[in-house]
């Protein structure tokens, strides 16, 4: 018997009966290649029970050409796995000494050394900073301030024209100094922390996030789709930000896509009107996770 032939029938029952079809008639292909007993002839043609040549040659001229090997069509498409080894959440490159994106011992000192000149350039200011490790993610603006805190807080931090400017600010002088300090041959320091493993990565605490809006979304009755900034294997979000054209799905009609946007974004004002109830699911999630830094 051609097995070639068989496992073309395979593909063509299994898109229309499923997968025990598929079981069955592979089975059928084994048993096909194993030794059996003489074969019973078949009744003559044209007798009961049995089919004409022009039958069968008939039914064999309808079957689509199908090339030994290659499917008829695309397997079901579904969403891809998590990723794993260096593509997994767990993993952070930053702590990894064979990773391109390794930050050394001495980078992290130097960094936490300028971080200590901005904490306590803010203090004199009357405000609080807390000494953040980037490569963990930690944020330096305290949880609870008002919008209008968090908006002196980023000035003094980042200069008056905050946040239309960059430059000025507790964190341009402490950058001035940490520059003259290499320069001169001795670089800030500050003592470094042993790694800890318990803590959550990067990836770690994007998920946690990200999860805190697809449970909102649901909650709404609409999807919106797992993803892995990291991982070429998905669609890739900005990390600290929220793309509506990553998560959508990609069925939606142009009265469904507002409906989802809307419910992700919300309707929040602007400036000191702004309000995280009124921002969405996306604004929900960025406040229960502490990202807003509002009360």
């Amino acid at each position: 018997m051609n097995l070639q032939r068989i496992a073309a029938v395979v593909v063509i029952s299994g898109a229309v009966l499923g997968g025990a079809s598929v079981v069955a008639l592979g089975a059928a292909a084994y048993a096909a290649s194993q030794p059996g007993p003489e074969p019973i002839a078949e009744p003559a043609s044209g007798t009961e029970g049995g089919e004409s040549e022009d039958e069968m040659a008939s039914y064999l001229a309808s079957l689509p050409e199908v090339e030994p090997g290659v499917p008829t069509a695309p397997p079901p498409k579904g969403p891809p796995k998590p990723g794993t080894g260096v593509m997994a959440a767990s993993y952070n490159p930053y702590l990894e000494p064979s990773d391109p994106e390794y930050v050394s011992p001495e980078e992290r000192s130097e960094y936490l050394g300028e971080q200590e000149l901005v904490r306590r350039c803010m203090a004199d200011r009357g405000f609080d900073y807390l000494v953040a490790r980037w490569w963990l993610e930690e944020d330096s603006q305290p949880v609870g301030q008002d919008f209008e805190t968090s908006i002196l807080w980023g000035q003094a931090l980042l200069g008056e024209d905050h946040p239309y400017s960059f430059e000025g600010g507790c964190a341009t002088e402490a950058r001035t100094a940490a520059e003259a300090a290499r320069a001169a041959g001795a670089p800030l320091s500050a003592s470094v922390a042993p790694d800890d493993p318990d803590l959550p990565t990067p990836r770690e605490k994007w998920l946690a996030y990200d999860d805190v809006i697809r449970q909102c979304m649901g909650d709404k009755r609409l999807e919106y789709l797992y993803s892995e900034f990291w991982n070429p294997d998905y669609v890739t979000p900005d990390p600290f930000d929220v793309d509506p054209q990553d998560a959508m799905p990609d069925d939606l009609t142009p009265e469904q896509e507002a409906e989802w946007t809307l419910a992700l974004g919300g309707d929040a004002g602007t400036g000191s009107a702004y309000r995280w109830e009124d921002a969405g699911c996306s604004g929900y999630a960025t406040h229960v996770t502490g990202r807003d830094n509002m009360r």
